[in-house]
């Protein structure tokens, strides 16, 4: 009986539904791993998890719920190659496309603000700030060079630390969402007997400004209105 219940739990657990994804997805049974992901996701979050999640629902033609597990994974794992080939795939895919390009400089300095992730920059930024002043105490007591040089390297990687922790809790605090369903009207107000405005599609990627009743006010840069909350899914 209890070897029973041993195997009952351990095929209940995150790893054990996670392997099912990857199992299901191999057999191109994508709607499957796309469920076992998320059964593995219940757990908490995982960067592989939403990874793989993702291509499962962009398998099967979920472009915007897609999009937002890959943001996910990217959240999570900022400097992962295939996350961001991935995201960037899927984003070609979009009907909409968004009209704020990047200038090569600001798409750099983007990447370099993201290359870690919210807790590595939580972890690193006071741990060599320490640093920072356990060098330069012993700079004045010894006046060696290298104790300075290690000050100002361990200042640099403080500076970027909270520079992310700033560059990532701005992008949370604006409420990024997508657009998860083929099309939905964004209207002049939060009710269907107003006009529309805008036509979004699947994987537009917007940002939530108000709700309202069962509704959401959503801007992007071509403008925005009033969708049903159900239309959209926040990415954090």
């Amino acid at each position: 009986m209890l070897a029973l219940i041993a195997l009952v739990l351990l095929a209940s657990t995150p790893i054990s539904a996670y392997n099912r994804g990857n199992q299901r997805y191999a057999h191109k049974d994508y709607a499957g791993a796309a469920l076992a992901y998320q059964e593995a996701l219940q757990a908490g979050p995982s960067a592989a998890a939403h990874f793989n999640l993702g291509n499962a629902l962009f398998k099967s033609g979920r472009i915007g719920p897609a999009i937002v597990h890959y943001r996910r994974a990217r959240y999570l794992a900022p400097r992962d190659a295939d996350v961001a080939a991935n995201l960037t795939f899927a984003r070609a895919y979009r009907v909409d496309k968004s009209s704020a390009a990047q200038s090569p400089l600001a798409h750099a300095l983007d990447e370099a603000l993201h290359g870690l992730s919210p807790h590595e920059a939580t972890l690193l930024a006071p741990l060599f700030f320490a640093l920072v002043g356990a060098f330069l105490a012993a700079w004045i007591v010894w006046r060696w060079t290298a104790l300075l040089v290690a000050a100002s390297l361990c200042g640099l990687v403080t500076v970027c630390g909270v520079l992310s922790q700033q560059v990532w809790a701005s992008e949370v605090g604006a409420r990024p969402a997508v657009v998860v369903v083929p099309e939905v009207s964004a209207l002049s107000g939060p009710s269907e007997e107003f006009q529309q405005i805008l036509l979004l599609h699947d994987g537009t990627e917007v940002r939530i400004r108000e709700a309202r009743g069962d509704y959401l006010l959503v801007q992007l840069p071509g403008g925005g209105g009033w969708v049903p909350k159900g239309s959209v899914e926040r990415v954090y």
